[in-house]
């Protein structure tokens, strides 16, 4: 049976039916719908039937149009049986992507998934990933669930003395429900942008994925306060196992250094999924700034390295042309992006950066 395509409407209902097997969220709709909806990048929705049963699932985020349009399954295809015949489902995959019209498909199957051995063996996928820009770590950083008192004794002495510190101040956590507070969210993501340059995707990014992603209590912004400000938050997804740092920004004002609350607020946050919602593991490896990267050492997390990526090439000689120069150009555009304060401006020039990649 070949792979179809599963109308708007009815993919959404995949938020929940996801929660019943090891998908990643980044195979969840409410997450590649929202990141990737624009001009020049989507989200599409496909199943793999047999008798009118389904077999696997893939969320494909499609970039680009006509010749130079790719697709890109990252973290699936997602198998909801076992004991199925995976040399079929991969045939019909490269049989789908030729319909559409792909320059390529790139496939990176979960941990552990027996589609890895397929792929590995077809001469027709080459293990190579060519435009890396919708990749956004090579390692997860995975903290996992313990004992409270275990999992505390797990930081390095530097983060637990942050985390006591900041414990002797007035700051209150808490997990955002409110429209007001989502309104100081988007102040501080616009402030942290001017005045440190960090490069975040558009805010009504990630207010998409935080708005489509509760619905299904799949998705949470936690915040502080101190002295009625907001100075700390963190955008949190999540999957049926597990929970992701997704962004967060952070705010210098009334406090010192050594007082900071972000150590303080991970714990926080580790302490609620972990023991109220019973996850197994935290990944903070999204985010790569110097002092970003040197925070989270400080919880000893377990690096872990993600499975590769498999090409399988449609138009040959149109993607050995191409794939010469996008990446080092494209670097350069997302380096200006970061100049850019205007949030019409950041959108228009995102999405001209994921087409200057695959054209």
């Amino acid at each position: 049976m070949p792979w179809t395509i599963i109308p708007r409407k009815e993919a959404y209902k995949w938020n929940e039916k996801l929660k019943n097997t090891d998908a990643p969220f980044y195979q969840y709709p409410y997450y590649v719908s929202s990141e990737y909806s624009n001009t020049f990048a989507k989200a599409v929705f496909i199943i793999y039937t047999e008798d009118e049963k389904e077999i696997a699932y893939a969320a494909i985020i499609e970039i680009g149009f006509s010749l130079f349009k790719v697709g890109v399954i990252d973290s699936g295809p997602i198998l909801l049986h076992d004991n199925v015949d995976l040399a079929n489902i991969v045939e019909a995959l490269k049989t789908f992507a030729k319909e559409k019209g792909y320059m390529h498909l790139q496939v990176r199957p979960p941990f552990g998934s027996l589609l890895h051995a397929i792929l590995k063996i077809d001469n027709s996928f080459e293990s190579k990933l060519y435009f890396p820009f919708h990749q956004k770590v090579e390692f997860d950083s995975n903290i996992y669930n313990k004992p409270e008192k275990d999992l505390l004794a797990g930081f390095k002495l530097q983060c637990r003395r942050k985390i006591v510190l900041a414990g002797r101040l007035p700051y209150k956590f808490f997990k955002v429900e409110d429209e007001k507070t989502l309104a100081d969210i988007r102040k501080v993501f616009k402030e942290v942008t001017t005045t440190k340059g960090y490069g975040f995707l558009p805010f009504k990014i990630y207010e998409a994925i935080y708005k489509e992603g509760k619905k299904y209590n799949l998705c949470d912004f936690y915040a502080v306060y101190l002295n009625d400000a907001l100075v700390n938050v963190a955008l949190i997804v999540k999957d049926a196992r597990s929970f992701y740092h997704y962004t967060s920004a952070l705010v210098v004002k009334g406090y010192k250094a050594n007082e900071s609350p972000p150590a303080k607020l991970h714990f926080f946050i580790m302490q609620d999924y972990f023991y109220s919602e019973h996850k197994d593991y935290y990944n903070i490896s999204f985010g790569g700034s110097d002092n970003l990267l040197r925070f989270k050492e400080l919880f000893n997390p377990v690096e872990i390295e993600r499975p590769p990526y498999y090409t399988f090439t449609i138009k040959k000689g149109l993607l050995k042309l191409l794939s010469k120069s996008s990446t080092n150009n494209a670097a350069r555009l997302r380096r200006f992006l970061k100049t850019i304060s205007n949030p019409f401006m950041q959108s228009f020039l995102f999405c001209i950066i994921q087409l200057h990649l695959y054209i």
